[in-house]
């Protein structure tokens, strides 16, 4: 490949990362203004000024694009957070503390937006078993990161990768009660939850 070429390329892929940015960026500002469900993709294409078809040449649908926004905006933020506790300390009731007190803060400060999203990330969990798995998937091996890191401290009988799959399932629980009930407090779930899995998963 000439050198031209490659530079052609280069550019071409800047632009679509761009299209694709813009794509994101218009998305929640939609979503902000009208909710997941009065965004539409008419409406994301005229804030992008964008023709529909190019806006398939990105995305298959509104739900791949809300999926993609999710996994940048909240699961990825996920695994910065576990990133950040497994850099302060390598106490893992103290890296549990962080984590936790993160994802309680989270909540009940959350802004109209991220409640859209993390409401839209939680129901898409069991309405695409495939893009679900996935998603639990990669929240479990956040997880199991941290787990893996400090096995040492786990109680006998104890794997890595239960502990893991039982501290995604409780923790999205309690998301999923903070969602449906405005009155519900997440501040003293996640606290409940965190003696728990102190006492129940660590020596």
């Amino acid at each position: 490949m000439s050198i031209l070429a490659i530079a052609q390329l280069g550019r071409r892929e800047r632009k679509k990362k761009a299209v694709r940015d813009n794509i994101c960026e218009q998305t929640l500002l939609l979503i902000n203004r009208y909710g997941v469900d009065g965004t539409t993709i008419d409406a994301i294409c005229d804030c992008v000024d964008i023709a529909k078809k190019t806006f398939y040449n990105y995305y298959s649908s509104k739900h791949d694009l809300l999926v993609d926004i999710c996994q940048s905006e909240l699961l990825q933020r996920t695994e910065d957070i576990i990133s950040e506790a497994m850099s302060q300390s390598d106490d893992l009731a103290t890296q549990l503390e962080f984590v936790l007190g993160v994802l309680a803060t989270r909540n009940s400060t959350a802004s109209k937006l991220e409640r859209e999203l993390i409401g839209y990330l939680v129901s898409s969990l069991s309405t695409n078993l495939s893009q679900g798995a996935g998603q639990l998937q990669f929240m479990s091996d956040c997880y199991l990161r941290l787990f893996n890191h400090s096995k040492s401290q786990l109680k006998a009988g104890l794997s890595p990768q239960f502990c893991a799959e039982m501290t995604v399932g409780m923790t999205n629980i309690i998301t999923l009660n903070w969602l449906h009930d405005d009155s519900y407090d997440t501040l003293a779930s996640f606290h409940m939850l965190q003696a728990y899995l102190k006492n129940s998963m660590l020596k």
